[in-house]
Parts: C-alpha cells; structure tokens; sequence
C-alpha cells in the first residue's frame, strides 16, 4: 500500500464527486431555496432548525462537501484494503451508515446552536 497512491486516489475521488454533486445539486439550489438534497431535509426535521434563520444555500454546501468527503474516504479505504465485492459491499454500506450519522449529527447540533443564536438575538 502506497501513500502517495491512496492520496492521489482520495484527491481524485473527492474531485469527480463534488464536481457531480456541484453540479447536480448545489446549481440548482441557488436557483432554487426549496430544492435541497434529502440531506438537508433531513437535518432540517430532525434538529427543528428553522429556515428563515439560517442560510440554506451555505448549508447545502457544508453537507455536500461532508457528503463528499464520506464517500471519497469509504472508496479509498474499501479499494485500499478489500478485493472481495461481498466484503467490500457490506463494509461500505455499513460504513457509509455509521459516518454519515455521525457527520449529520455534527451538522445538525451546529445549525440548530446557529438557530437558537439567532433566536436570542431577536428577542433582546
């Protein structure tokens, strides 16, 4: 296993996809405020974050890199350690899973502290 391999790899990897979801998705969000990824839905729903406090665009960019960033590390680390597809499958999904949780969980706390900022604000 060559570093400077697996670095390149990683680089690449998180080019080719956060060109595609550039894009994709973060075009058409600027166009649009009401087309957001199913990410963002998600932290939106599950940590109450109210829209009219925070920038919805700049959320949708933080997710798309974190989201680029997961994928990019589960790819290089599945190429890099396993040559079974069965393996490689169950670890990736398993994987992609339990970080994108976590990723999620960070994000959502951060915006909804950004919410509740904004909302003491507007009260003094």
């Amino acid at each position: 296993m060559n570093i400077v391999k697996v670095l390149i790899e990683f680089v690449l990897t998180f080019l080719i996809i956060y060109v595609v979801y550039y894009l994709l998705i973060i075009r058409r969000c600027r166009k649009d405020k009401k087309m957001v990824p199913a990410e963002v839905n998600l932290i939106l729903y599950f940590y109450d974050i109210d829209l009219e406090k925070i920038d919805i665009y700049k959320m949708v960019k933080v997710v798309s890199l974190v989201t680029t960033f997961v994928i990019a590390v589960i790819v290089t680390i599945i190429s890099a350690f396993f040559d079974n597809t069965i393996i490689l499958l169950i670890f990736g999904s398993l994987m992609s899973i339990l970080v994108a949780i976590i990723f999620y969980r960070i994000i959502g706390s951060y915006y909804e502290r950004q919410s509740k900022k904004e909302i003491k604000k507007e009260t003094k």
